[in-house]
């Protein structure tokens, strides 16, 4: 047989207050602040890495073909830097040099971002046939590295 005392209510029982609450969630949205920033920087510098990595492997194509031929690939071409077009972050295009009369002579493929995807640091990013690299942000330090 159960005993109740007093008004019934048990005494060892203790909740969080509404405060508490309150100061957990303070902290965990301070901690979120200071964590997404790096976080997408880091999500951004593997976007960077795919760019790389098929500009690379798209300009020793165009390498190979010219010590086949005398010539780059004439023909403009867009391609994606991922496997799939879904999976890719960047397009790549294929132009002259600037100062060159023909895309024969020297070719400069450039990593365009696709929509929907930004990195205001480092935006579009380009290799060369001369060996000349950059980027359209202007952080050259952030895009090839």
């Amino acid at each position: 047989m159960k005993r109740h005392h007093g008004s019934g209510h048990e005494t060892g029982a203790r909740g969080f207050t509404l405060i508490e609450l309150m100061i957990v969630a303070a902290v965990i949205a301070i901690l979120a602040a200071i964590a997404y920033p790096s976080y997408m920087d880091a999500v951004r510098r593997g976007w960077r890495a795919e760019a790389r990595t098929a500009l690379m492997q798209e300009m020793q194509q165009q390498e190979r073909f010219y010590t086949q031929v005398s010539s780059y690939k004439t023909p403009v071409f867009k391609a994606e830097s991922g496997d799939t077009p879904a999976d890719s972050k960047y397009t790549l295009e294929a132009s002259r040099c600037e100062g060159s009369a023909a895309i024969k002579n020297c070719v400069t493929l450039t990593a365009r971002l696709r929509a929907g995807f930004s990195d205001p640091q480092v935006g579009d990013i380009w290799l060369n046939s001369r060996g000349e690299k950059s980027c359209s942000g202007g952080a050259l330090d952030r895009c090839w590295k």
